[in-house]
């Protein structure tokens, strides 16, 4: 698996993988991102150097993950002790394989490079799959909001 840093060529890919993303969650009742994902908002994201493809070994995209260095909108002001994960998304046809997990990992690598002690993920708090998800990747449950009219839970875990 290759993670690289996505330019502008790569934005019709990502915006596939979490328009696919997004529909699949809708599938099982829960509301993930705006579909068509905005793409306006995702161009914005690459120039900031925060969205990442995540590549096979053949090079072909499987998956798309963002990574900030901080949130206030879910995380309110905080030092800058972690870095946070966004908008996770693996191609359904590769789903099940570890590729998530193994995100994960490549963003607890570059917190402990960077000197983070935590890596923090929001997720949708009435969607227990993907709670159970993170608190099996050794995410801990730290709070609950309300944003835009959505219930979102916040998670922790300690950089490795």
């Amino acid at each position: 698996m290759n993670v690289r840093r996505a330019h502008q060529e790569d934005a019709l890919t990502v915006a596939a993988l979490l328009d696919e993303a997004t529909e699949w969650v809708g599938d099982l009742g829960f509301s993930q991102w705006p579909l068509p994902f905005p793409r306006e908002q995702l161009a914005a994201a690459i120039d900031r150097g925060e969205v990442y493809v995540v590549e096979s070994e053949e090079g072909e995209a499987v998956a798309t993950v963002s990574m900030l260095l901080d949130d206030p909108t879910y995380w309110g002001e905080r030092p800058p002790d972690a870095f946070y994960v966004h908008k996770l998304a693996v191609r359904r046809d590769r789903a099940g394989r570890g590729i998530g997990a193994a995100i994960v990992e490549w963003a607890n690598a570059e917190a402990a490079e960077a000197g983070r002690e935590f890596l923090r993920v929001d997720c949708l708090g009435d969607n227990p799959g993907i709670r159970d998800y993170y608190e099996e990747l050794g995410f801990e449950h730290r709070g609950d909001l309300v944003l835009d009219g959505r219930n979102m839970s916040l998670y922790e875990r300690p950089v490795r």
